[in-house]
């Protein structure tokens, strides 16, 4: 199969759809992604979860061919900030963020595996972190080789 850049992040979108988050409260508390620029991400719900991309370059290397092309997705899911219940749990937003980036970094290893045309995913760390504005953000690049039609 070839991709091209929003070929890949759609698909990205929708295998982050389809899992269930590990600290589900109810069965309505899933992830929902969007395709967009981080700017003015908003959450509605317990979990918001907004995908972005480079546009991709072809960039022949050592084995590489002229359909091999890379670029940079993030994936960013923002929470609402929540704090541990005094005494009964010791996990939060920070918490859940922290599960839910392995989470899906853990699915997205297994799609570059069993997906043609997907060649290599070399992720960064994710940073969690308070944005100030009473949300919990996790973010995270990934850079992504691919054939190109």
């Amino acid at each position: 199969m070839a991709f091209d850049t929003a070929t890949i992040l759609d698909s990205i979108a929708d295998r982050i759809e389809s899992l269930t988050p590990a600290t589900q409260l109810s069965a309505s508390d899933r992830y929902s992604a969007r395709i967009a620029p981080f700017a003015g991400v908003h959450v509605a719900g317990r979990r918001a979860v907004t995908v972005s991309g480079e546009g991709g370059i072809r960039k022949p290397t050592g084995g590489s061919t002229c359909s091999d092309w890379e670029t940079t997705v993030s994936i960013l899911v923002a929470y609402p900030l929540t704090h541990a219940a005094n005494g009964t749990e010791r996990r939060g937003a920070y918490s859940d963020a922290i599960q839910d980036s392995e989470d899906i970094l853990s699915d997205l290893y297994y799609w570059s595996t069993t997906t043609a045309g997907i060649l290599q995913i070399d992720p960064q760390p994710a940073t969690v972190d308070d944005n100030g504005d009473g949300v919990i953000e996790s973010e995270r690049s990934i850079f992504i080789r691919f054939k190109r039609s």
